[in-house]
């Protein structure tokens, strides 16, 4: 007796789409093939990067640029390399600060700057330029201050003031001396 192979065509399309549904099934649990993250190695390298924070109103408050950015997933570190930051908020005299490397943690509002840096304020109201180079210093640009506990020359004016240690504070335009404090001054000549 011969069987119609019609009557096995819906039993062979069942078994066919089964098999088709397991294979997916397969392949969409199998491991992935990416290379498991070294929290320690850079996740990310840049040459010659800006980055910009803006403030609520539209208008950039931080420029941060360097010739070398490194990101690091442990502790969400970012090194940066002859970096320089600047810091323009509205109605505060724009704020330099430039180091030979920077570590940026919690996404620039922090950022330290080990070895040599300078830093300087422009010239706001009857407040002369300020120019500070020293070393090992750490900036919270958001909240306009710095400091360090190295030894440190700053100019302003005609004042030129040595001490180890220090803390500016943009804001209020104020400059606290730890200790070891020399100062020279002198004055404007006139005719």
């Amino acid at each position: 007796m011969a069987v119609p192979t019609t009557r096995f065509l819906p039993l062979a399309l069942i078994f066919l789409l089964g098999s088709l549904t397991w294979l997916l099934d397969r392949a969409a649990s199998l491991p992935s093939s990416a290379v498991a993250i070294n929290a320690n190695q850079p996740d990310m390298l840049v040459e010659k990067a800006t980055a910009v924070r803006f403030g609520e109103d539209g208008r950039p408050l931080t420029l941060l640029t360097a010739t070398h950015v490194s990101h690091l997933p442990a502790g969400d570190i970012t090194w940066l390399e002859n970096p320089r930051l600047r810091y323009t908020a509205p109605d505060q005299p724009l704020l330099d600060v430039i180091g030979e490397r920077a570590k940026s943690v919690k996404q620039g509002s922090d950022v330290w700057f080990p070895g040599k840096v300078k830093m300087v304020r422009a010239a706001s109201g009857t407040q002369a330029e300020l120019t500070i180079n020293g070393r090992d210093m750490r900036v919270l640009p958001q909240e306009g201050l710095a400091s360090s506990e190295a030894p440190m020359i700053a100019k302003m004016g005609t004042y030129i003031v040595e001490s180890v240690g220090f803390v500016a504070d943009s804001k209020a335009e104020t400059l606290e001396l730890k200790s070891k404090v020399r100062m020279s001054y002198e004055p404007i000549r006139t005719r």
